[in-house]
């Protein structure tokens, strides 16, 4: 039996992952704190000294083939480390585990074409992330909270869509992030014209506003983009109900908060 390893709160984080993918903004948070490890080559003359990263110099870091392009194995603790290296027979004096404070690597991970798998071969499971988020979360951008804006009345043209046209991912982690939150009151998906990608609008009722939750909600819904499509989002104004019925008289919302009493008429 292997022994036991206490979860920090990136490995609580990366557990809830494979529940929902609600969790991804905690997940974001996480893994931005402290340290985190990840594997070099084995050289015995530098076992136990500081790793200085050069301009220049050759990547340091163990690579591995992923589905979706090569990958740096990066974990949680160096306890996940060593598990992960069991878990996949690795040779001993292959590796050595080195440890950087987690902007850090996500910095320098996010200036390469590779991706990071975090925790690949732990009881925690793992979660690759690409370049594009680890800028993001390195600069500081992908977590950093702007207010919500008061609601300005937009003209646009807005394909009502069938539901099996919906971008499935998209809807559904914007669903299950959203029925986490009372704020959300209902919100839809309509396709709008594009000359490039396909492009969607989102647009959300949500009272009250509260700008962490919305930020996390935007968060969550642009991870699952894989340059396949684009989309918008905008906040409905909640004291024009005028406005809110029209809308559910036009069209099915995706989600409607359990306690929300739509208006008579409405498309379900």
């Amino acid at each position: 039996m292997s022994d036991f390893i206490p979860m920090n709160e990136l490995d609580r984080a990366i557990k809830a992952m494979a529940r929902s993918q609600a969790g991804f903004p905690d997940f974001c948070r996480a893994l931005c704190k402290g340290e985190l490890w990840a594997l070099i080559p084995f050289h015995p003359e530098i076992e136990g000294e500081m790793l200085e990263i050069k301009n220049g110099a050759p990547f340091p870091f163990a690579l591995l083939r992923e589905e979706k392009g090569d990958a740096v194995p990066v974990f949680s603790s160096e306890e996940r480390a060593d598990e992960g290296l069991a878990k996949g027979r690795v040779p001993a004096r292959k590796y050595s585990v080195c440890t950087m404070p987690a902007m850090q690597l996500l910095e320098i991970l996010g200036s390469t074409k590779f991706g990071a798998v975090i925790n690949k071969g732990c009881a925690t499971g793992s979660i690759t992330i690409w370049p594009d988020l680890m800028r993001d979360l390195a600069n500081g951008e992908a977590l950093r909270v702007t207010g919500v804006n008061k609601t300005g009345r937009e003209h646009f043209k807005l394909d009502i869509l069938n539901p099996a046209n919906y971008p499935t991912e998209m809807v559904q982690r914007a669903f299950e992030f959203m029925r986490r939150h009372g704020n959300f009151r209902a919100a839809w998906v309509f396709g709008k014209k594009s000359s490039g990608l396909p492009r969607y609008q989102l647009l959300i009722l949500m009272d009250p506003r509260e700008d962490v939750i919305f930020h996390d909600l935007n968060l969550t819904v642009h991870v699952c983009h894989t340059k396949t499509y684009e989309t918008d989002m905008g906040l409905l104004d909640e004291k024009d109900p005028a406005y809110i019925e029209s809308l559910f008289r036009q069209a099915a919302p995706f989600y409607v908060a359990a306690d929300y009493q739509r208006p008579p008429g409405a498309k379900v």
